[in-house]
């Protein structure tokens, strides 16, 4: 059963977004709760992927006075971001339009010598953010010998890093994390200057840790950690509530054959609205406080329930509350049922 889980009584009235029959609610007393969980230390709030789904204009709207920095992956993202507020903004991936981050004031990311040499080129020398690699294999630099070269250039040119980070690759082993750091501080050892240290990854904020600056993500959402709160709920309509016979057979496939005389109703949501077809069959949604079980084939952008006479044309549907809940079911994290949902935008 899907529970609504405090989301509070304000709501986000510019982030109720329609798309056909479907609402994303984002709760402002969620999302603040989230961060006040991670006061002590300075946050890079991340609202890469349209703020994991939730909408990056409006989460950064609400956020910017209570962060220190946002956090994207590329030059678009952080444009809009910049539109908002005067923030610093972290591109945290390869940039290669240095022009842009030049003339919109945005830090970058560098690994090595040559990231640092095409900087210089562009004017970028002050708003350098070094990415040490201590086992994720994605981005950051991993060689002690290309580390010391990089130190050499940034004393010859005497350039100050804002920042060293790295991202761990997990958080869920004491042993794996004491790994992980070891790297990560023998890395760090190649650079002279001592600048603010950066962690992330899910997690991390539950261990102490010596560094500066967390990078946020999952966890402003209300994922990855205790005390927090989902900030994302779906809703939809029902758009025709029918009476079905034993034996027919309702949705794609012939996948669902009905075993008793009894309403059902088509919602307006499917998997291209976000919601994963491999759900089928296995969710139930609530109307009026009721549970009521999805059956057959989700479509591109309709589900079939199996309701009762209670259920009427334009009843909102609560499709989802708590993102981890369909996670479990799919083996997946709730990561990528929250970024499903970017679609629902407002018209």
């Amino acid at each position: 059963m899907l529970v609504f889980k405090n989301f509070g009584d304000r709501f986000l009235k510019k982030n109720i977004y329609h798309t056909m029959n479907n609402t994303k609610y984002l709760s402002i007393d969620a999302l603040l709760h989230n961060i006040a969980q991670f006061k002590d230390k300075k946050i890079c709030a991340m609202v890469k992927a349209n703020a994991y789904g939730h909408g990056i204009k409006d989460i950064v709207r609400q956020t910017h006075a209570f962060v220190d920095a946002f956090g994207v992956v590329s030059v678009e993202e952080a444009k809009q971001v910049r539109a908002i507020c005067d923030n610093p903004i972290l591109i945290c991936s390869k940039v290669f339009d240095l022009k842009s981050c030049k003339k919109h004031g945005f830090d970058v990311m560098i690994e090595d010598e040559d990231d640092l040499k095409r900087c210089i080129k562009q004017g970028l020398s002050n708003s350098l953010n070094l990415k040490i690699n201590c086992g994720m294999n994605r981005f950051g630099n991993s060689s002690q010998l290309s580390l010391k070269m990089l130190n050499e250039l940034l004393q010859e040119k005497n350039i100050k890093l804002k920042s060293i980070y790295t991202h761990l690759p997990r958080t869920n082993s004491r042993h794996q994390v004491k790994a992980s750091i070891k790297r990560f501080e023998r890395l760090k050892a190649e650079i002279t200057q001592k600048p603010p240290i950066c962690l992330g990854g899910s997690g991390v904020h539950d261990y102490k840790l010596d560094y500066d600056i967390l990078r946020l993500g999952i966890g402003m959402y209300g994922y990855g950690g205790q005390n927090l709160q989902p900030v994302m709920r779906i809703t939809s309509k029902v758009l025709k509530v029918f009476y079905a016979r034993r034996g027919e057979y309702i949705g794609y496939g012939k996948e669902y054959k009905v075993q008793r005389d009894g309403h059902f109703a088509v919602v307006g949501i499917g998997y291209g609205d976000g919601l994963r077809r491999a759900l089928s069959g296995k969710i139930k949604v609530k109307i009026n406080e009721r549970s009521y079980s999805v059956v057959g084939n989700i479509c591109m952008d309709a589900l079939f329930i199996e309701a009762d006479d209670k259920v009427a044309v334009g009843d909102e549907v609560e499709i989802m509350s708590d993102a981890s809940q369909r996670a479990k079911l799919l083996h997946t994290i709730p990561y990528e049922i929250l970024t499903g949902f970017s679609m629902l935008r407002s018209k």
